[in-house]
């Protein structure tokens, strides 16, 4: 029976010395801070487009062609203004009341991105004299998207601390340490801020003025957020 009794206290202290030494702490906060920067939409992105309708799809796909080879030809003068032509599509009118088909459309766009306010408006200008603007949008390049994001990453992550170190102090702890950190992604705050669109919009002028671009800015975000540990020694 002395042995029987020996061998449970044995187990007894070997589960003693495996179970966790320390009770399960609840003392730990999850914190967010946000950095924001205005920064300047550097790029202008225009679309335009040639469209053209009527029966012979093979006329009208000559039409569109000419056009926006000749419009490529222009464009290309632009050294600085980047040119991709766009889909190309052929689609059928339909009429009200047999629902068969009365006519084709023909129709292919054109994207001009440029960081010279000044030198896409004097294109689209000219473009204008056989295409038409669908849209003008404004954004930040690559280059200045990445060195927000650089800057913003070091600010939210100052904001961070500083909001650790003041929840320790007010809870009379004398720090903390870091359990999980995450770094987001960088967001748009808001709409962009610019003037209206060109107005030419869906217009075709053939003595077109050139456009009166100014991007404008827009404000950029980027937001960390974690847990810590607050010290719970006296």
């Amino acid at each position: 029976m002395r042995q029987i009794v020996c061998g449970l206290a044995l187990v007894a202290c070997l589960f003693s010395a495996v179970s966790p030494a320390e009770p399960v702490r609840l003392d730990q906060v999850q914190l967010a801070a946000t950095a924001e920067r205005e920064v300047v939409n550097d790029t202008i992105v225009a679309t335009l487009f040639i469209e053209r309708e009527g029966s012979d799809q093979a006329k009208l796909g000559t039409l569109v062609n000419a056009a926006m080879s000749w419009a490529l030809a222009e464009a290309g003068k632009a050294k600085e203004i980047k040119v991709t032509t766009g889909q190309y599509t052929t689609f059928p009118v339909y009429t009200e009341k047999s629902n068969g088909v009365s006519a084709w459309r023909v129709r292919q766009s054109l994207r001009l991105e440029g960081h010279n306010g000044q030198h896409v408006g004097e294109l689209i200008a000219r473009l204008q004299e056989k295409l038409a603007v669908e849209a003008v949008d404004y954004a930040v390049s690559a280059e200045g998207r990445a060195s927000a994001e650089e800057a913003l990453t070091s600010e939210a992550l100052r904001r961070f601390q500083q909001r650790a170190q003041q929840v320790a102090a007010a809870l009379g702890r004398k720090g903390y340490k870091l359990v999980t950190l995450d770094v987001g992604a960088l967001g748009a705050q808001g709409m962009p801020v610019h003037p209206v669109m060109y107005r030419a919009q869906a217009m075709v002028a053939a003595d077109a003025a050139p456009a009166q671009l100014s991007p404008g800015t827009q404000n950029l975000s980027l937001t960390v957020s974690g847990t810590v540990q607050l010290d719970n020694t006296p």
